[in-house]
């Protein structure tokens, strides 16, 4: 039988098929690119942008070292630019003519999640599958645009709900307390009904979003930082 003390100094000092992963608290800190994936409705007025993210992450002892699942809570945010061919397209000004010209800041995407991380055992690089939970929330931005009709602003609106992610992910050991990973999500928003409106509501041709979901893909990589007492 192994007793507590051995499990405990087991995970202190490395599994070797944990990829230089002990048990205790982390810091993930990330950059990478976030994409609408298949986009439905107003979502399809934006393009790819940058993302960051940051991520609390608990490993425990495990009967071999570290465990196999860690537990985390993370914050995302990115930007997505405006896609002025696609809102050119939907878009219809209150007098009733079509636009020629938009212009807009990038819409803005909040994440708040907390998740289970699964380890796949390997001695260089360290797998992993991760499954988030989470509330989501996408806040498109002001649009100005130039008609025949005359010129003005439209704004989207603001859609949220729960969001499930699914991400795929590889970390390897630097040295001491610090590694780099890299990794690719897919999150799925169950998410409000949004609109392409004018000052009025209205919502043009192609403008609402009936299957009310807002699908994100995410490719990031970063730095994971052990905290507090470890190896160094």
């Amino acid at each position: 039988m192994v007793s507590s003390s051995a499990v405990l100094a087991q995970g202190s000092t490395g599994d070797p098929l944990a990829g230089g992963l002990t048990s205790g608290d982390y810091l993930r800190v990330g950059g990478g690119i976030a994409s609408p994936v298949n986009p439905q409705g107003s979502l399809r007025d934006w393009n790819s942008g940058p993302a960051i993210s940051i991520v609390w992450e608990n490993w425990q002892p495990g009967s071999s070292g570290v465990g196999l699942v860690g537990y985390g809570f993370g914050v995302d945010y990115a930007r997505l630019p405006l896609n002025e061919s696609n809102f050119l397209v939907d878009f219809q000004s209150p007098q009733g003519g079509k636009a020629t010209a938009v212009t807009g800041s990038a819409a803005q995407l909040f994440v708040v999640s907390t998740s289970l991380r699964i380890r796949i055992p390997s001695p260089v690089v360290a797998p992993s599958i991760t499954l988030g939970l989470g509330f989501l929330n996408f806040r498109p931005s002001s649009v100005s645009y130039v008609a025949p009709t005359g010129n003005g602003s439209a704004k989207q609106e603001s859609r949220s709900g729960a969001e499930l992610s699914l991400t795929g992910g590889l970390d390897r050991q630097l040295v001491g307390r610090f590694a780099l990973y890299g990794e690719a999500q897919y999150s799925y928003g169950f998410t409000s009904l949004a609109r392409l409106a004018t000052p009025g509501g209205n919502c043009s041709a192609n403008g609402c979003d009936v299957l009310k979901n807002t699908t994100i893909g995410t490719v990031r990589g970063g730095l994971r930082v052990r905290l507090g007492r470890g190896p160094t």
